[in-house]
C-alpha cells in the first residue's frame, strides 16, 4: 500500500470520527425544539454557507467556485440521493420502524458500495474484503443496539424505506468518484452540501420544523454542526478520495463514526457501553484491519 493511498484513507477514518459528533449536535437542536427534519436541512445550509468565506479567502476570490460539468453532476447527484433522498428515508424509517431498525438498515451500506464498485469501477471482490464487510456490519449493530432489539420488527413500510436510506448513504463514495473527487476538495463540499440543502427544503419543508423560537444557543450548535461534522468533515472526505483507488474500502473505514458515536455517547449523555457495545467496536476497528490486509485472496 503506497504512501499516497494511507493518506487518503487515514483522512477518510478521519472523516469518519468527525461524523460520529453528528448525534452530539443533533440531539442538543432537537432538545431545542427543532425536528429532525429541520436539523438535517439547517446542517446542510448552514455548512454550505460557512464555506462561502471560506473559498473567496482560500481561492483568494472566486478561483474555487469554478468546476467541471463532471465535477457539477457528480456534486447534483451527491446532494440529491446522497443527502437529500438519504435523509429523507432514514427519517421516514425512524418514523415507521424506530431508531434501532433504522441504524441496522443504514449500515447495510458497505455492502451496496461492494457491490457497485464491482460493477462501475471493476474492483476485484476478494475474501478478505466480504469477511470485512460482514464482520463491519455486525459491529455496527452491536455498537449502535448494544444488543436490545425487542420490539424489533423488518416489516412493511420501515423495511422499505431502511433499506434504501442504506443504499442512498453508500451512493456518497460511488457518486463521488464520478468526477467530485477530481475537484478541488473546498469545491466539491460545498456545491455538494449546496444541492442537498436545496433539495431537502423541498422535500422536508423545514419551516414547519421549528418549534421554538430561534437563539443564539441555537445558532451556535448549527453553526458547530455545520463546521465539525459537515463542513470539515467533508473536505477532508472528499480529500481523501483523491487518494484512494478501491471505493469498497471507504464505507469500512468511515465506520467509526460509530465507535466515536459510542464514545460521545458514554462521555457526553451517560449512556453505558455494556459488554455487547464493546464487543461491537472491537469488532468495526477489527473489519478496518481486515479491510486493509496487504495480501488478499480473490473470491
Amino acid at each position: 500500500m503506497d504512501r499516497e493511498q494511507n493518506k487518503g484513507y487515514i483522512m477518510i477514518f478521519a472523516a469518519g470520527c468527525l461524523w460520529g459528533t453528528i448525534g452530539l449536535f443533533s440531539t442538543l437542536l432537537q432538545d431545542m425544539g427543532m425536528s429532525s427534519q429541520a436539523v438535517a436541512f439547517f446542517r446542510l445550509l448552514f455548512a454550505s454557507a460557512l464555506m462561502i468565506p471560506v473559498l473567496i479567502v482560500k481561492g483568494k476570490g472566486l478561483k474555487l467556485f469554478r468546476i467541471s460539468r463532471r465535477g457539477l453532476l457528480s456534486c447534483l447527484l451527491v446532494g440529491l440521493f446522497s443527502q437529500a433522498f438519504y435523509n429523507m428515508f432514514y427519517m421516514s424509517t425512524i418514523k415507521h420502524s424506530g431508531m434501532a431498525v433504522a441504524a441496522v438498515l443504514l449500515y447495510t451500506s458497505p455492502v451496496f458500495v461492494a457491490i457497485m464498485s464491482r460493477l462501475f469501477f471493476r474492483e476485484p471482490l476478494l475474501r478478505h474484503k466480504v469477511l470485512a464487510i460482514f464482520i463491519n456490519i455486525l459491529g455496527c449493530i452491536l455498537t449502535v443496539t448494544g444488543g436490545h432489539l425487542a420490539g424489533f420488527s423488518l416489516a412493511g413500510a420501515g423495511l422499505l424505506t431502511g433499506i434504501a436510506a442504506g443504499f442512498m448513504y453508500a451512493t456518497l463514495p460511488v457518486l463521488s468518484r464520478i468526477g467530485a473527487d477530481r475537484e478541488n476538495p473546498f469545491t466539491s463540499t460545498f456545491y455538494g452540501l449546496a444541492f442537498g440543502a436545496l433539495f431537502l427544503f423541498f422535500i422536508v419543508r423545514p419551516w414547519q420544523g421549528i418549534g421554538a423560537p430561534f437563539t443564539m444557543n441555537m445558532a451556535a450548535a448549527l453553526t458547530g454542526f455545520g463546521i465539525i461534522p459537515s463542513a470539515l468533515a467533508y473536505i477532508i472526505y472528499f480529500g481523501g478520495l483523491n487518494h484512494v483507488r478501491e471505493t469498497s474500502k471507504v464505507p469500512v473505514l468511515a465506520s467509526v463514526e460509530t465507535v466515536v458515536a459510542a464514545l460521545i455517547g458514554l462521555l457526553v449523555f451517560s449512556q453505558s457501553l455494556g459488554v455487547v457495545k464493546i464487543l461491537g467496536i472491537a469488532l468495526v476497528l477489527c473489519s478496518i484491519l481486515i479491510m486493509n490486509k496487504k495480501t488478499p485472496e480473490r473470491l
